[in-house]
C-alpha cells in the first residue's frame, strides 16, 4: 500500500492520521475531561477547603468535555488540507475557509464562557453551603449574576475581535461619542441598579422577609438588578424599582417580633358609663388570657364621642410574625369581645341619624 498516494488532494497517510486522531480523541475524551476537571480543582481546593468535589465535577464535566472534543476535532481537520485545484480563497478573505474557521472560534469561545460562567457557579455553590461563610446567601446570587453579565459581555467582544476581526477599540470609542445620550436614556436603569447594591449592602431585609412599602404589603421573592420581586397577601407578583425601594419608608415585618393589632369599638349612646367600664375591663382580660401570645403592653380606653356612636380605642400586639397566627388570635379576642358587649346588655352602635319635629 502506497501510503504517499494522493486522494483529492491528500495523502493516504493524512487520512489515517486524521481518523486515529479523531477516533482516539473522542474515545479518550472524558478522560482528559476528567483529568483537566481534577487539575482546575486544585485551584479552588483552598476556597473550597478540599470539599464538594463531587458538585464541581458535575458543573465542570461537560464543558471539559466539549473543549476537549473541539480541540481533538481542531487538530484531526489540522492533518488535511484543501486541495490547490478548488481554488478556495485564503482564510483571511471571506469564503468557506474563512466561515469554518470563524465557526470554530465562536465555538471555542463560548465553551471558554461556559467553562467560566461554571466556575463562577462552583464559587457561588461554595459561599452558600459552607458552614463559616460570612456571605448572604441573597448577597451570593447577586454577585453570581453580576459576575455571568460580565462574562457574556466580555465573550461578545472577544466574539467580535476574534472571530470577526472587528476592532474593539473603534467601536468603544464610537460608544464613547454617543455614551451621553446612552447614559440619558439609561438613567433609571442605573439608579435602579444603584440601588440593587445599596439594598445588598445595606440589607434592609432578606428573600423570604415580609416587607411593608407603601400601600404594598407581601414577600419578598427576588431582589433583581432592576427591580425586586414582592408577593403580595393577593398572591399577583409585583416588580417594585429598586430606586423606589430606596428612597421609601420601608417597613420589615419580618424583623419585627410582634404584630400590632389597632381598631375602635363603637358602642350606642345607650350604653352607661359604669357598663363602659366594665366592658373595658373585661376587654383587659381577654387579651391577658391569650398570653403569652399577646403582650403586657395594651391600649383600652373610651376615647371619642362621635355622630352616631361611643369609640372604644383598642390596641394591643401579638407576639408573633406569622400573619395566620395573628389572626387566629385577633379572631379569638374579637368573639370574647361580642360576648363581653352583650353580657352587659349593650349594644354595638351603626350610622344612626335622628330627626327631632318640632311640633
Amino acid at each position: 500500500m502506497n501510503w504517499d498516494e494522493i486522494i483529492f488532494g491528500n495523502s493516504l497517510k493524512a487520512y489515517v492520521s486524521f481518523l486515529v486522531v479523531l477516533v482516539l480523541g473522542l474515545i479518550f475524551s472524558g478522560l482528559f475531561a476528567r483529568f483537566f476537571s481534577w487539575l482546575t480543582y486544585k485551584l479552588f481546593k483552598r476556597l473550597s477547603k478540599g470539599k464538594f468535589f463531587d458538585e464541581f465535577h458535575r458543573l465542570l464535566h461537560k464543558p471539559f468535555s466539549q473543549l476537549v472534543q473541539l480541540l481533538i476535532i481542531y487538530a484531526a481537520f489540522n492533518q488535511l488540507s484543501f486541495p490547490e485545484e478548488w481554488n478556495f480563497v485564503s482564510v483571511k478573505e471571506f469564503g468557506l475557509r474563512w466561515l469554518l474557521h470563524a465557526i470554530f472560534l465562536i465555538a471555542l469561545i463560548l465553551v471558554w464562557m461556559r467553562l467560566f460562567k461554571r466556575g463562577v457557579d462552583f464559587i457561588a455553590y461554595i459561599y452558600t453551603h459552607s458552614e463559616d461563610s460570612v456571605m448572604s446567601p441573597d448577597l451570593v446570587v447577586f454577585i453570581k449574576s453580576l459576575a455571568q453579565i460580565v462574562i457574556y459581555i466580555l465573550g461578545f467582544f472577544v466574539i467580535l475581535a476574534k472571530a470577526f476581526e472587528v476592532n474593539i477599540t473603534a467601536v468603544i470609542t464610537s460608544l464613547g461619542i454617543g455614551g451621553l445620550a446612552i447614559a440619558l436614556a439609561a438613567q433609571d436603569t442605573l439608579a435602579n441598579l444603584i440601588g440593587s447594591f445599596i439594598i445588598y449592602i445595606d440589607k434592609p431585609f432578606n428573600v423570604g422577609d415580609i416587607v411593608e412599602l407603601g400601600e404594598v404589603k407581601g414577600v419578598v421573592e427576588k431582589i433583581g438588578f432592576r427591580t425586586t420581586r414582592i408577593r403580595t397577601l393577593e398572591k399577583s407578583l409585583l416588580h417594585v424599582p429598586n430606586k423606589k425601594i430606596v428612597d421609601s419608608n420601608l417597613n420589615n415585618i419580618s424583623q419585627s417580633s410582634q404584630r400590632r393589632v389597632h381598631f375602635n369599638l363603637a358602642l350606642n349612646y345607650k350604653s352607661k358609663p359604669e357598663e363602659i367600664m366594665q366592658i373595658i375591663a373585661e376587654i383587659k382580660k381577654a387579651i391577658q388570657q391569650e398570653s403569652p401570645l399577646t403582650g403586657k403592653e395594651m391600649t383600652v380606653r373610651l376615647v371619642e364621642f362621635d355622630a352616631s356612636s361611643l369609640n372604644i380605642l383598642v390596641i394591643y400586639f401579638v407576639n408573633t410574625i406569622d400573619f395566620d397566627l395573628m389572626v387566629e388570635v385577633k379572631e379569638r379576642i374579637n368573639l370574647r369581645i361580642m360576648e363581653i358587649v352583650k353580657s352587659f346588655n349593650c349594644e354595638f352602635a351603626y350610622p344612626t341619624q335622628t330627626v327631632i319635629v318640632k311640633n
